[in-house]
């Protein structure tokens, strides 16, 4: 006759081994949401913050628009810019250095967008500021958040999430782009991609030029 099987009961040293990685797991979970959260969040009594920075090739491939999409899987913050710090009352920052260039592009202009598509379609820009395309050139400049042109009208929901951001190449007679029929701007863009550049973006409240050194960049 088979005889019943008894459960095993488990020893005090398995016990405690599957209550430390349980509450090990518990630990990882817990610590994972606060550097999500970190990642869209700028810190309650922040003056600044990096929104975008791009230290790496512009090719062809990505049509003139150095871009970060979807923002929402970047470092960068992308949370409420209305509360409970209104940044939209700052000044976005910007710092350029031209590393290579297949040829020289002396009316090289560079302007900043962000892009809203929920829930309805927002984008807004800088002006475009000139960084002539040629290796060594670099140029510093700022403009006040709110003076951001509304593309086509279309404002941006500063309090939710945006789509996307970043820089877009221009020469003499609009962007270095097809897209959108652009035709890349009448250029030859072998001449102009690949663009290596450190592009920087830092949003300041308070007044004050940012702190370049915590960008990569010297003080100078």
């Amino acid at each position: 006759m088979t005889q019943p099987t008894t459960p095993r009961t488990l020893s005090a040293a398995a016990r405690a081994l599957i209550l430390a990685l349980a509450v090990l797991m518990l630990m990882g979970v817990a610590l994972a949401a606060p550097t999500r959260l970190r990642a869209q969040t700028a810190a309650p009594n922040a003056t600044e913050m990096l929104i975008f920075d791009w230290n790496k090739p512009v090719t062809k491939t990505m049509g003139g628009f150095a871009q970060y999409k979807p923002l929402s899987a970047t470092k960068y913050p992308n949370g409420n810019w209305l509360s409970p710090i209104n940044w939209t009352n700052g000044t976005l920052y910007f710092r350029a250095r031209v590393l290579s260039i297949p040829q020289n592009q002396p009316s090289m202009k560079l302007g900043f967008c962000f892009w809203q598509n929920s829930p309805r379609f927002g984008e807004e820009c800088t002006k475009n500021y000139s960084v002539p395309g040629a290796a060594g050139t670099e140029r510093r400049w700022n403009q006040s958040f709110k003076s951001m042109a509304k593309i086509n009208g279309a404002a941006i929901n500063w309090a939710l999430p945006r789509w996307k951001a970043g820089f877009v190449v221009r020469g003499p007679n609009g962007p270095v782009s097809p897209k959108a029929g652009m035709n890349w701007g009448g250029q030859n863009p072998a001449h102009w991609y690949p663009l290596n550049i450190h592009y920087t973006a830092v949003l300041v409240i308070n007044g004050s030029a940012p702190d370049w050194t915590k960008y990569g960049w010297s003080s100078n």
